[in-house]
């Protein structure tokens, strides 16, 4: 056996050592920093994420989000987002050049430093807006996504062991009808209607379209199916069954063409709207929530509910973290019960909470400025590097990161035979697993 294959089997036998400890397994996440493989491709199990080769998985992460920041316009005030910016640039250019525009914005947002600096921090996911809008070329859904972008960031990703997540942030017929969608536009997608027949028949379309061609690709965790679905709906409790039996549509849709990624089943409010325990007999599903964290109270009585279900054996992920003031009380508390979370968000513009990252950028004039100084606007200037950092986040991050970690060790004098470390919290047990043969 070679010296790269004591490697991977003393990594798969920590997985392994971690099984063994059930009640400590949502704790623990790989720590080598290393390229994706195969081996590395999750599915759940026992209430928790494991990889093909039997590590125990908790993901923690960042969401990378795209809102459009940095414009002015008379018509749109500051709260405006994506889709009514992304109108504007569209009433000018054209939507191919609306398209491009994006694109250079994006590409400057985050970039392949931003992911290295992610990892380096501790992370071992983020999660991906996917907004419809920008996915296709032609309005309405027509034809097939454009993935040159979503391709690029999940190959930069993988080689830095980075797993993604991606999110419906925006669906056709809107989700909610919150700005979270990128617009104000009334939510459809659970109307009773032709409107809402039509739209979730393009949910389904996405969704495919995204499985067909990710299905084989371990760097990708898991397709989050909805984003705060049902948000900012007045008669949200009417739409509740539409939401449950869509996400099992979607489900089927989804494993019919040979899809086995973990789905996320995201809860509109409460763990008391999601579906129940006998309404899917499903496999590789995990529970969404979403939480602004601003007191001690709300993280303990999200913490509650979480365990309240923990028969169920299906995993947690709070897709979304905007913590004020507790956010080192709510990771740790997270990371306590083995739930998955990602902060929100990796950057952006005011509510330095909210962000890693913040600034303040000169606009993009959308009513005069043209083609080229929107590009110009839209890129260099809104790197990272002309954003301030909020250093007591990172601190905090650093070291939720870090909460529970695995590390294979090869002993200097015992041939055939390695050592794991395993930290159950902070503290460290240390251990002989049994040799490894040639």
């Amino acid at each position: 056996m070679t010296d790269s294959e004591k490697i991977l089997a003393a990594g798969c036998a920590a997985g392994v050592a971690a099984a063994a400890i059930p009640t400590v397994y949502g704790y623990m996440k790989a720590a080598a920093p290393r390229p994706l493989t195969d081996e590395d491709f999750l599915h759940t199990e026992n209430g928790g994420f494991v990889s093909e080769c039997g590590a125990y998985q908790s993901l923690r992460g960042i969401n990378l989000n795209d809102d459009l920041f940095y414009f002015t316009k008379a018509d749109l005030d500051e709260n405006s987002r994506s889709y009514d910016v992304f109108a504007s640039l569209e009433s000018r250019f054209g939507r191919y050049g609306a398209r491009e525009l994006v694109k250079k914005y994006n590409e400057a947002f985050i970039s392949p430093a931003d992911l290295k600096y992610i990892r380096k921090l501790g992370a071992n996911c983020v999660r991906i807006p996917l907004r419809y809008r920008y996915l296709y070329r032609k309005e309405n859904c027509k034809g097939d996504i454009d993935f040159e972008r979503l391709d690029f960031l999940v190959e930069k990703c993988k080689k830095l062991g980075i797993y993604v997540i991606f999110d419906l942030h925006s669906a056709p017929g809107f989700q909610n009808s919150s700005s979270s969608c990128g617009t104000g536009e009334k939510s459809i997608l659970f109307d009773s209607g032709k409107d809402g027949f039509e739209a979730r028949n393009a949910v389904i379309k996405l969704w495919t379209q995204v499985a067909a061609h990710y299905k084989d690709e371990p760097a990708v965790a898991a397709y989050d199916l909805l984003n705060r679905p049902l948000h900012y709906v007045a008669d949200w409790e009417k739409k509740l069954d539409t939401l449950h039996k869509f996400y099992r549509r979607i489900y089927k849709a989804i494993r019919n063409i040979g899809d086995k990624h973990i789905l996320i089943m995201q809860a509109p409010f409460d763990t008391d709207t999601l579906p129940s325990e006998n309404e899917y007999h499903a496999d590789n599903i995990a529970y969404g929530l979403y939480s602004h964290f601003r007191t001690t109270f709300e993280t303990d009585a999200l913490i509650n509910s979480i365990r309240s279900l923990k028969s169920r054996n299906v995993p947690f992920v709070v897709c979304k973290i905007r913590s004020e003031e507790n956010l080192d009380y709510s990771l740790t508390a997270l990371n306590d019960t083995g739930a998955s979370w990602l902060l929100g968000d990796f950057k952006g513009c005011g509510n330095s909470f909210a962000y890693l990252f913040s600034g303040n950028i000169s606009p993009a004039d959308l009513t005069y400025d043209s083609y080229e100084t929107i590009g110009e606007k839209w890129s260099k200037p809104i790197a990272t590097k002309n954003f301030a950092e909020n250093k007591d986040t990172a601190k905090i991050l650093k070291r939720a990161f870090k909460y529970g970690e695995i590390f294979p060790e090869m002993p200097k004098h015992e041939k055939g035979r390695f050592k794991v470390r395993v930290k159950f919290g902070f503290n460290v047990v240390k251990g002989i697993n049994k040799p490894v043969t040639e």
